[in-house]
């Protein structure tokens, strides 16, 4: 069993190494974009009721709203493989999931928000990136 692990280990070291340049990027990546990202939420976005609806008025919003889902989905994978690498998984899921647009979006973040132990980490980022806590 153990040769078999060092064969394999052996046989697939490009790709380990490969594995860990691109978890120490994305890592490096959260640290500094996560903060950012949530500073550009206003302050008050979690007291308004409302659900906000998309509308698309023309091609231009269109490829807009495309490709905020397209940086939200990819948001959302780096969160789920940061889940058991090294970075903040759960705030960069929950940030992809705030740039996509799909049905239930609001009821989902305001009960991620509900959560304290989320809702501190939010603001603690918010405060690094020099912003104001949310309020809920």
């Amino acid at each position: 069993m153990l040769d078999l692990i060092t064969q394999a280990t052996a046989d697939y070291h490009q790709y380990f190494i490969w594995m860990g340049i691109v978890s120490f990027v994305v890592f490096i990546a959260s640290l500094l974009l996560t903060p950012l990202l949530l500073g550009k939420i206003p302050q008050d976005y979690f007291i308004h009721t409302n659900q906000h609806k998309v509308e698309i008025e023309h091609l231009g919003h269109l490829i807009i709203v495309v490709i905020r889902t397209l940086i939200g989905f990819v948001l959302l994978i780096a969160g789920i493989i940061m889940l058991v690498t090294p970075g903040q998984g759960i705030i960069t899921i929950f940030l992809g999931l705030f740039l996509m647009e799909f049905p239930g979006k609001r009821k989902l973040e305001l009960k991620f928000i509900k959560h304290n132990p989320t809702f501190k980490a939010l603001n603690w980022l918010r405060n690094k990136a020099g912003k104001s806590p949310f309020t809920r």
